[in-house]
């Protein structure tokens, strides 16, 4: 159980998370690690199973992101070298599914990736996407901090000064109506710039 949000502002993308634990016997705590880790020049949040999660903590090995790769190219950039890569070390360590006659590939997470300033959201099925409307959820609180931050935000561009403090007022609306989500509340910067 999760909250994951990011803001794709102009020159720089704004990721947070909550920190809280749930298990099937409904116990819940407060983890450790964070939700979001950087790995290498990647801000990777993580929302789904805690394999995959542990995986991407501790295993994986993107490629090495081009400092400035932007637009078209960071976007092909992603979908051909950052999610096959992805997808070869969750298959690697049992934590995603291979593609199979009549079923497609799947993992049982999905991700928020900040890469060059700019996020990307990542499905269980590999599928790769960026919104329009700037704002990104995953997880179990994701719909309820997305709407938090629709509102906050009243669809107007977020200037990078006050996007962490969106992030956590819309992470608080999260823990307050997802049992699955708690504080306390992670948040990071990643700017455009190498």
């Amino acid at each position: 159980m999760t909250t994951i949000l990011a803001i794709q502002g102009e020159d720089y993308c704004a990721i947070g998370s909550d920190s809280q634990w749930t298990d099937d016997y409904n116990r819940v705590g407060r983890m450790n690690q964070p939700k979001i880790v950087a790995v290498g020049k990647y801000l990777i949040g993580v929302a789904g199973d805690t394999r995959g999660a542990n995986v991407v903590q501790h295993a994986f090995n993107p490629p090495v992101l081009p400092p400035k790769l932007v637009g078209a190219k960071l976007v092909k950039f992603m979908v051909s070298h950052f999610v096959p890569a992805y997808k070869e070390c969750l298959e690697a360590h049992g934590a995603g599914r291979p593609q199979y006659d009549d079923q497609p590939a799947q993992s049982a997470n999905e991700i928020l990736v900040c890469a060059n300033g700019t996020v990307f959201q990542i499905d269980e099925d590999y599928g790769t996407e960026t919104d329009t409307c700037n704002l990104y959820a995953i997880g179990s609180g994701g719909h309820f901090g997305l709407g938090a931050l629709q509102a906050y935000t009243n669809g107007k561009r977020v200037v990078q000064a006050n996007a962490k403090q969106l992030l956590l007022k819309s992470l608080t609306v999260s823990a307050k109506f997802d049992s699955g989500s708690g504080a306390p509340f992670h948040t990071f910067i990643q700017t455009a710039k190498p």
